[in-house]
C-alpha cells in the first residue's frame, strides 16, 4: 500500500490533515497517537475553510522530515520543499484554500480523499529526493 493509498483510506475516519500525517508516520517518526493529536485541529481548512487540511498535513510532515534540522528560513530545504509543494498543489487542484477546493467540487467532500492521497505520496517522494541529495 502506498502512502497515498493509506492516507485516502484513513480519510474515512480521520480529518484530512490527520490522514496525511498519520499515513506518513513511518517517515516522520511520530507514533500514531501523537500524529493524530498534533494534526487534529487542522482539518476543514484549519477549521475555518482556509488552507486545505491535506496540504497543511503535508507541510507539517515536510517539517518533520526534510526540516528535521530545524532550519526553515527562506532558501533552506524545508522552505524550498514547502514552496514547491504549494506550487504543485495549486497547479494540480486549482487552489490551496479548502473552501475554494470544495466550491469547485460542488461541495462534494469525496474529493478530499484525492487531496490526501496526492499529498502523502508527494511528500514521500520529496523526502526520498532530499535523502538522495544529502
Amino acid at each position: 500500500m502506498t502512502y497515498g493509498e493509506k492516507a485516502a483510506e484513513l480519510k474515512n475516519t480521520l480529518n484530512c490533515a490527520q490522514s496525511v500525517v498519520v499515513a506518513l508516520d513511518e517517515l516522520t517518526g511520530l507514533d500514531e497517537a501523537t500524529a493524530k493529536a498534533a494534526s487534529a485541529g487542522f482539518g476543514g481548512g484549519v477549521r475555518c475553510g482556509e488552507a486545505c487540511g491535506a496540504y497543511v498535513g503535508a507541510v507539517m510532515s515536510i517539517g518533520l522530515t526534510i526540516g528535521k534540522d530545524g532550519l526553515g528560513k527562506p532558501g533552506q530545504p524545508t522552505a524550498v520543499a514547502c514552496k514547491q509543494l504549494a506550487d504543485e498543489f495549486k497547479a494540480r487542484f486549482g487552489a490551496i484554500r479548502c473552501q475554494d477546493l470544495l466550491d469547485a467540487a460542488g461541495g462534494d467532500h469525496s474529493v478530499c480523499n484525492g487531496f490526501c492521497a496526492w499529498c502523502a505520496d508527494r511528500v514521500a517522494e520529496m523526502v526520498e529526493e532530499a535523502e538522495k541529495a544529502e
